[in-house]
This record gives structure tokens, sequence and C-alpha cells, in this order.
């Protein structure tokens, strides 16, 4: 069996080719992420914990239990005698894991790993449920833990899904998102806040599939594609956006259209916000790409606003390089 790399808010794995991302939420302190292939899922929950004061292994495993039970009946529409076959400690990723397999009413297994990680305060739980032979089941388990990093190490964060693989400030937080047919867009958002000072970044990275169907018209003429089909609806989510200056440059080996641009806004609080945009086709994966950051300052109108030029750059440059499309 082949497998693929996936990087995901702060995890790093190796999953069966044939697993497809079906449910996601939340961002690198508490979320949830889904995996479905025939006859196998694979569910990832995590939560921050205070290292001070944290929750007994135990207590998580008896909690996710109940909630179990309850969306077995809910489903079946009767009463559900989930069984707990074994228990045992086992490592993964480094750390002491709390273990468990379930045997529901069913020809199904479920094995249940649960630890705390301490570089990154998450109360981690992986949950996956097999109706594969049981070998066939052990091997894939074992490879995806084997390969598991629930922390990353650096400044910088992979991602690596939907055919994208790219590095962010730990700092960014993943805020909004849409995964659907035709139109997918991630947006990371950074913020900081000081006496009299409101400092942020913004990265919204976005593609458009089936691009030479769908855009017939425009696809091969980007910046013709950009103020017909793209413009009014970024503005609409960014509105301190602005956009002066256009041209084409060479990147990730394709021809992008780089748009720049700043703008000052407010009265009382006055606001310095500068923006860039690359815009460009990929014909191998025959999408229409584009890639929007952010950087803003807000003050009080009697103090002074510079942005950090050079972090921002650092930014860009490493998330650039680090940038595949197909």
């Amino acid at each position: 069996m082949k497998f693929k790399e996936l990087g995901w808010n702060g995890f790093f794995l190796e999953i069966p080719e044939e697993m497809r991302l079906t449910t996601e939420g939340g961002n690198i302190n508490s979320g949830y992420l889904k995996f479905e292939m025939e006859n196998f899922i694979m569910e990832v929950r995590w939560d921050p914990f205070d290292p001070k004061k944290p929750k007994p292994l135990a207590e998580i495993a008896d909690s996710f239990i109940k909630t179990a039970k309850k969306t077995y009946e809910k489903k079946a529409k009767k009463k559900i005698d989930l069984k707990i076959e074994s228990v045992r400690s086992t490592s993964v990723s480094s750390h002491n894991a709390y273990f468990m397999v379930l045997k529901p009413e069913t020809n199904m297994e479920e094995q249940v790993y649960i630890w705390n990680c301490d570089r990154d305060k998450r109360a981690i739980l992986i949950h996956f449920i097999s109706l594969l032979p049981r070998e066939e089941s052990e091997n894939i388990i074992g490879h995806i833990l084997s390969s598991l990093k629930c922390h990353l190490e650096g400044e910088f964060i992979s991602w690596a899904a939907l055919n994208l693989r790219f590095n962010t400030p730990r700092s960014f937080m993943l805020s909004e998102r849409r995964i659907a047919v035709g139109k997918t867009y991630l947006t990371f958002d950074e913020q900081k806040f000081s006496t009299f000072t409101n400092r942020g970044r913004r990265l919204i990275i976005e593609y458009f599939s089936m691009a030479n169907v769908i855009f017939e018209d425009t696809y091969k003429d980007v910046d013709s594609w950009f103020q017909k089909n793209y413009w009014k609806d970024l503005k609409k989510r960014c509105k301190d956006i602005a956009l002066q200056t256009t041209e084409e440059r060479k990147i990730l080996r394709h021809n992008v259209v780089y748009k720049h641009g700043i703008k000052n806004s407010g009265l009382f609080t006055r606001r310095t916000t500068m923006c860039e945009n690359l815009t460009w086709y990929c014909s191998k994966s025959n999408r229409i790409y584009s890639l929007t950051y952010m950087s803003y300052i807000g003050r009080p109108f009697f103090l002074k606003r510079k942005l950090d030029e050079e972090t921002d750059k650092k930014i860009m440059q490493e998330f650039l390089s680090s940038f595949r499309c197909h």
C-alpha cells in the first residue's frame, strides 16, 4: 500500500493514498480531523491542557467512551454494549500514551490512542475504526503512528493536503476555510496587541479547479481573470486591501501576476495596511491560484506607524520557497 504525507494544524504524518479528508475544524490549539477510505476511518481530536493540572488520560478515555456510546445508540436507536476489550500503555510520537481496543456490537474493531503533547500543550486523541482484515488494519495503523509527529520544531509549521504544500509561521491560526469542488480557500490570521498598538497579518490561499473549463475565456490571461472574477469578492473579504501596482514575475516556475499596494485608513485610530497578491494558472493541476498576504498596524493618530517589513519579507520568502501547487 502506498502512503502520502499529510500536514495539518501542527500534525505531520503519512496516511494511505486513497484516504480523503472528509471533515475538519478548529485551529492548532483545538480541533478535529476525519479521514476515510473504504472500510477504514481515522479521527483526530485535540484540545489545550494546563501542564500544571493535566487531566488524567483515563478520564479523557472515559469521556470518549460515553460520547461514542451515545453516538452509536442514536444511530442504532437502541442500547449498545460498547465493550473495552483491552487497555494498556504505549508510546506515540515519543509520548506516553493510553491505548484501548473497543468492540461495539458489530464486526468492527476500534483502537483509541490518547496522550498529552507537552511541546504544543495539547491533549490528543486518535480513533481508528476498521472493517479491514486484522493484519492489513494493523499494518496501516502501525505506519500512521510510526510516521506521526504531533509537534514540529522551529518558527514555521508544514501543511500538506489538498494537493498543496506550504509552511506558515506557528503564530498563524487557521481562521476560515472552504473546501469544496471548484473553489477552496484557507485563511490564516495572526494578531498581536500591545499598549496603543494593534498589529496583525493575514494570509489567504485560494484555488479554483477545472480552470480551463469554468474560466474558458480568461484562464490564460490571469490579470483579466483576476479583475473579472476575483477582485470584487476579495475586496468584500478584506476591506482594507489596496493593490495599486501590477507586474509579471517568474515564481514557482509559473508566470505570476504580482500586485502590491499600501492603504491608510481610520480617523482617531489610524491603520496602515500593506497588501501583496500573487495569481497564476497551473496547467499541471488545472487550477488558478491566488495568494494574498496582508500586514497591518493600527495606532492612535498622534503616534507613528511603521510596518515590520523585515519580518513580512521573511514570512513571504519562507512561504513561497515551501509552496508546491502540484
